[in-house]
């Protein structure tokens, strides 16, 4: 079964219905019978009238207010109770009320009509209900669950968590075990919950272990939390079920899509760098280095001759260069909220830079990367190793969003305080191209005045839908959702193996 779902998966999900807890089902029936039985029994047998209906009287009374307590407040009530490791929880579903209602008739039947016959029914089916509680009550003694998973992934691709359960029992099997792992998106007042995963453990044996599977798949990068984990059981009869919660949250961090560079925008960047190598005078971003010592070779430039070794070995030696085509890169990515920057060129934008920077990393550049981010929270991330850039580009991308009025010049200082804008090619993707040009070439102007040509090696993109697709494409099924809601894509179909 594969479900594809947004926030209200969790109530769209027939099993989330929350079966009534065995507590609030015993208080009630206690309550009803106190007072069925304080105005019934007196009318019948004299006997129990005056202190013995006062008693019945107080008793309904204070269960009637207790279960209406327990029905208010359960949620804070079971809050409460996982706090102070009291993570067990009875709960009767639907067939079991039906159960029980049909015992209570038999019972109220049998004793305003005398019947033994009813009372006798109504002791054949209690046995039942507590065989089916001690099962339930066994099936999760000694049962831990771990659950294994990669705490990294990209928005888009199909993710798999792993549900281990463990039977520490000495002697008894464990049969249909549910587990359910919530998943729920971090919030400043809260969390949201997306859904659950679900993995059914038919047999544990004593001793033995087994791992289940839940496939999910994140539409939008961000920041995400799996659990608690609720491990439940209605083995045999399902008239009463027994859960437990396990709080045991952990977080994922979910990546922004990338994509492939489209050909037209290699074949830009190509051009660029050949326009900055035919300029070595000024001090481009291509410079030659030096290379080895070797001798002189027919054809060699006199110019090239190292005259301190041509010395010292007495014959003609030469200094040998070789072009550095590595040069530093920095990508800027400005991220200005207005109404026609939209929430679905937000994260096209992300992914563009994000493509960019891994583009970098798989290119095998020994040439120092580096990504500034202007939003909610400016990031500057600078190395030289093409993996390590990458992967921490990509966890400050996760989670980046825009601002109402970001600062452009404090990235721009940054670059030129780091050396970076002086020598570097970059690309800046900006949601205000026109005020990010003026921006830099007056910076610039101030800050780096003898570097006419650095205006030559900046692409800017405007964060539109054409601008960005024209630099990079991806897979249909990568699209960003315009929608901008948060949504996960759950396989719930996992059983034990």
């Amino acid at each position: 079964m594969h479900i594809f779902a947004d926030q209200s998966l969790a109530s769209q999900d027939p099993n989330q219905r929350t079966p009534l807890s065995a507590s609030l089902i015993s208080q009630s029936l206690v309550a009803v019978g106190c007072l069925l039985g304080a105005y019934v029994l007196p009318r019948f047998q004299p006997e129990y009238r005056g202190a013995t209906q006062i008693m019945l009287f107080v008793c309904g009374t204070i269960s009637a207010v207790t279960a209406l307590t327990n029905a208010v407040f359960s949620s804070t009530i079971s809050r409460m109770m996982t706090r102070m490791g009291l993570r067990s929880r009875v709960v009767i579903p639907r067939e079991g009320l039906v159960h029980l209602g049909m015992m209570f008739f038999l019972a109220l039947g049998g004793l305003v009509g005398h019947s033994n016959i009813l009372l006798l029914i109504f002791g054949l089916m209690a046995g039942p209900w507590v065989l089916n509680g001690w099962f339930v009550y066994m099936a999760l003694r000694r049962v831990h669950v771990e659950r294994r998973f990669h705490d990294r992934v990209m928005a888009g691709t199909p993710m798999t968590v792993d549900i281990s359960v463990s039977n520490t029992k000495s002697w008894m099997t464990s049969r249909f075990i549910d587990v359910r792992d919530e998943i729920s998106s971090p919030l400043s007042t809260g969390t949201e919950s997306l859904g659950a995963g679900l993995v059914t453990i038919v047999r544990l044996p004593a001793g033995e272990e087994r791992t289940g599977q839940y496939h999910v798949t994140f539409q939008k990068r961000g920041r995400y939390r799996l659990g608690p984990i609720r491990i439940s059981s209605r083995f045999p009869l399902g008239i009463g079920e027994r859960a437990q919660f396990i709080p045991e949250n952990e977080s994922i961090l979910i990546r922004p899509r990338t994509g492939r560079l489209r050909a037209g925008w290699a074949t830009r960047q190509n051009d660029q760098d050949e326009a900055s190598q035919t300029q070595p005078l000024r001090g481009g971003a291509f410079d030659d280095e030096f290379h080895r010592i070797r001798e002189f070779r027919s054809g060699d430039n006199p110019r090239s001759i190292h005259w301190r070794s041509t010395a010292r070995r007495d014959r003609l030696m030469m200094q040998e260069f070789h072009q550095n085509r590595e040069s530093d890169m920095f990508v800027l990515l400005d991220l200005c909220a207005h109404d026609d920057f939209s929430d679905a060129e937000v994260e096209l934008a992300v992914s563009v830079a994000a493509t960019l920077c891994v583009a970098r990393a798989h290119s095998g550049s020994d040439g120092r990367s580096t990504l500034a981010i202007t939003g909610q929270t400016p990031a500057f991330v600078c190395d030289s190793k093409g993996t390590r850039f990458a992967n921490e580009a990509l966890d400050v991308l996760a989670g980046c969003q825009p601002a109402e009025s970001p600062s452009l010049e404090t990235a721009i200082h940054d670059l030129t305080d780091a050396g970076i804008l002086q020598r570097c090619r970059g690309v800046t993707i900006t949601s205000r191209p026109e005020y990010c040009r003026l921006a830099i070439s007056q910076i610039c102007a101030d800050l780096v005045p003898d570097n006419p040509d650095l205006m030559k090696r900046m692409v800017i993109v405007p964060a539109t839908t054409l601008s960005l697709r024209a630099v990079i494409t991806l897979d249909i099924a990568g699209e960003t959702d315009d929608t901008g809601h948060e949504s996960v894509a759950l396989d719930t179909s996992g059983a034990g193996r």
